[in-house]
């Protein structure tokens, strides 16, 4: 409530108690000005409720969107084929499940709500059959497909993704085809990966009541101003919880090898430098040692391109906090030529955990100032 609005009403208490009953016409004019404050605390009052329920309805919405994510890897070590039919592809090898929509037993991801969701995956084979990976929804429609000819010795990579609109209840799933093998190990060549973009939730408007009956007019002030500091009172909480999801750090990096030719080793691995910063929002990425360290606990999406002539072993590895792989992409020679593969997943990373990429021993990568070989990733949400 103003400060005029409290003068307002003090004044107008101590004159009609000192009228007493003798002055009618002053004692109604003071009535008169007393019902003027409540409406004014009425119409104050219904501002702040206002602002109230719509910080509240976005607070509401923020807080109950599930983060979802999941990023997993067929593993095992060695080649699945199907001569007889198609075949389920079980991804076991979980790196990311938050939200823990994606199954590991059958392989299905089902979409906790109806929402958008972009859905991405990467198929690895010797070169020698053919080679697939399909995406279905609800086990019959095909969504996406990864799918490459034989083309003789070697290896390939393939990978395909999408935003998809999914329905509460929808699944996906991979599915190898008829006559065709996929390949992967422990350094996870062949992957399968998600997350929630945004939810697509309709919510009923929001209904406020304003109106409070006035039983006599010293009651209905206090009850207001009470209830006026209260609403202010929840209003700036509300508000200040709004600030702070919202002042959640922008983090989102892209840099590529760049140079003008082959990079390669033959004596030990060697760490691979983007030093061709496309992007690098809120400076996580440092161009002069190629290392990624995230600022916060949250889930993050992370991807990587690699091309180079295919007389040699071609090779980029991400590792975490310099030890551990996480995905590669590698292939084998096969022939003249060049070849590009890539992978990607959601990773869920600590505060300060780094992200590096390398070049193994006796392989091979090129680049040039059209970026054929890159490093990038952002920030989904902070756990």
């Amino acid at each position: 409530m103003s400060r005029c609005v409290s003068v307002l009403l003090l004044l107008a208490l101590v004159h009609l108690d000192r009228l007493g009953s003798a002055q009618p016409v002053d004692q109604l004019a003071v009535l008169k000005s007393m019902k003027a404050a409540v409406e004014e605390l009425q119409a104050e009052r219904r501002v702040l409720s206002e602002r109230l329920g719509a910080a509240e309805q976005q607070l509401k919405r923020v807080k109950e969107a599930p983060k979802v994510a999941f990023a997993a890897s067929l593993g095992g070590n060695g080649l699945v084929k199907t001569t007889s039919g198609n075949r389920d592809l079980i991804y076991r090898d979980v790196l990311t499940n938050v939200g823990g929509a994606y199954n590991q037993e059958t392989g299905v991801f089902t979409a906790p709500i109806r929402g958008v969701y972009y859905v991405r995956f990467t198929a690895n084979a010797p070169t020698d059959f053919t080679m697939s990976a399909v995406l279905y929804k609800n086990g019959q429609q095909v969504q996406l497909i990864a799918h490459e000819q034989p083309s003789g010795s070697g290896s390939d990579t393939a990978s395909n993704g999408a935003a998809l609109l999914l329905e509460e209840g929808d699944r996906l799933s991979m599915q190898l085809w008829h006559n065709t093998q996929i390949w992967d190990n422990s350094n996870h060549h062949s992957t399968f990966s998600g997350f929630l973009l945004f939810p697509m939730v309709d919510e009923p408007p929001t209904k406020v009541d304003m109106e409070t009956e006035l039983v006599n007019l010293q009651a209905s002030i206090k009850q207001l101003r009470t209830e006026n500091t209260g609403v202010q009172e929840r209003l700036e909480a509300t508000e200040l919880q709004l600030r702070t999801m919202r002042e959640v750090p922008k983090v989102a990096f892209a840099a590529s090898l760049g140079g003008n030719g082959l990079q390669k080793t033959t004596s030990g691995s060697k760490t691979l430098i983007y030093t061709d910063v496309l992007t690098n929002i809120g400076q996580a990425y440092n161009p002069e040692t190629g290392v990624f360290t995230a600022p916060i606990r949250g889930v993050y999406y992370v991807r990587f391109t690699a091309n180079a002539p295919t007389d040699f072993t071609m090779s980029a590895v991400l590792y975490k906090n310099g030890q551990q792989v996480q995905l590669i992409v590698h292939e084998q020679p096969s022939g003249s030529g060049s070849d590009t593969a890539s992978n990607g997943a959601t990773l869920l990373l600590e505060e300060g955990d780094t992200l590096s990429m390398q070049l193994w021993d006796n392989t091979q990568i090129w680049d040039n100032s059209n970026h054929h070989s890159t490093f990038s990733g952002f920030l989904l949400f902070p756990m």
